[in-house]
């Protein structure tokens, strides 16, 4: 096939050195930490130095970081927990509308057990609506709002200080899925004045299968689904070790040159949001041009089958998501591009990462509009071959 290259950083990352070496070392903590005997103090102070780490990551406590399963479970948790210890206060939750998929999964078993979903609009760049947000979050009964640092799509930042400002005037929790920030800008808890975090490791170089909630002191979150006297009985389940340990050095690590790898990812999402608006007619570049991470950048091509493209793509060594994402299935429309004023469109994400150089920019953008050329005549030819063979309609 020659040249693989991985534009799905997005998706997910490789284990960064740091994580795998941590991950090694913790592989043998096997004890229990609620034990007092020696494996489990061992498997304790693993997690009391992750917690640690973790916390000092962003800003916050280490008795505030609580270990989830991933973004999807620390997300639920935040929602489901937060909304169901308030319910005696009311039944809305406002979100908005290009949102991660779990936070739609967790709102629809909301919705029916009696709670109601308010989704805020968003431009054509994908930022929220904030006066339309700033009303809903102040009318009566609102228990918790949540909103995206960054966008998983489009990579479109959000103004959540701003947001979680107008939540806490309102006296409303608020949540935010900083699961495409998180290792790739500073996140600061207390400067964004979050009641709620999720992140997820997979997305900064620590091991797939483990997150964080970040709960404030003071915010209550009720267990999801159930408790014991693991992670302040907000979870149930044995906390993944290793992978905590794993996912804390991947953390730090990130840390230490992240601004100048944040300015290379957007130097380099740069060059492909110009190369790809150029050299591909009809193409259509989504997300703010400046108010993005620095990894992500989301197009469309309109006229051509997302499947078909992505597998082109494919063959020639490029890996990149394509379809409404987290769906599984390329040719699905994209409910954020939906929500953004492209109905029916599959998004295509590239997502650039720490191995990803400018030669591998310039393969992409000289490899895509070959592609798309290729498959626009080959398109034309069979629409070409189809019309000469159908019957002709009789005149009436």
């Amino acid at each position: 096939m020659g040249t693989i290259t991985y534009l799905d950083h997005g998706s997910g990352t490789p284990l960064s050195a740091p994580a795998r070496e941590a991950l090694l070392a913790a592989l043998d903590a096997f004890g229990d930490p609620l034990r007092l005997h020696a494996d489990g103090r061992t498997a304790l102070r693993l997690l009391d130095d992750a917690r640690g780490q973790v916390a000092s990551g962003i800003g916050a406590q280490p008795d505030e970081i609580v270990f989830t399963s991933g973004g999807t479970e620390s997300i639920a948790l935040g929602i489901w927990g937060g909304t169901r210890s308030r319910r005696e206060i009311g039944d809305r939750i406002v979100v908005s509308a290009v949102e991660h998929p779990a936070v739609d999964g967790i709102g629809h078993t909301l919705e029916t057990d009696g709670f109601r979903i308010v989704r805020v609009p968003v431009d054509e760049h994908g930022r929220l609506d904030v006066e339309a947000f700033a009303i809903e979050v102040r009318r009566p009964g609102t228990l918790l709002a949540s909103l995206q640092h960054a966008n998983h799509e489009v990579g479109t930042i959000q103004p959540i200080a701003e947001a979680a400002m107008l939540a806490r005037e309102a006296k409303v929790v608020f949540h935010t899925d900083a699961c495409q920030t998180v290792g790739r800008l500073p996140v600061d808890v207390e400067g964004l004045g979050v009641d709620l975090l999720s992140l997820s490791a997979h997305k900064f170089g620590g091991p797939p299968g483990i997150g964080v909630l970040f709960v404030r002191r003071g915010v209550h979150v009720a267990a999801y689904p159930c408790g014991d006297d693991r992670e302040r009985k907000r979870r149930s389940g044995m906390v993944n070790t290793p992978g905590a340990a794993a996912m804390a050095a991947a953390l730090t690590a990130s840390l230490v040159d992240m601004g100048d790898r944040a300015a290379r990812h957007w130097a380099l999402t740069d060059r492909l949001r110009a190369g790809i608006a150029e050299r591909v007619p009809g193409v259509r570049i989504h997300g703010h041009s400046t108010q993005r991470v620095p990894h992500i950048v989301c197009f469309s091509v309109p006229d051509l089958d997302a499947e078909i493209l992505a597998m082109a793509l494919d063959d020639r060594g490029f890996r990149l998501s394509v379809g409404s994402l987290c769906s599984g299935t390329s040719n699905d429309a994209s409910p954020v591009l939906e929500a953004m004023g492209f109905p029916n469109t599959p998004a295509f994400r590239i997502g650039v990462g720490a191995d990803t150089s400018d030669e591998d920019v310039d393969r992409f953008l000289d490899a895509l509009p070959q592609v798309v050329s290729e498959l626009r005549k080959m398109e034309e030819a069979s629409s070409e071959a189809l019309a000469r063979f159908r019957p002709e309609t009789p005149a009436s």
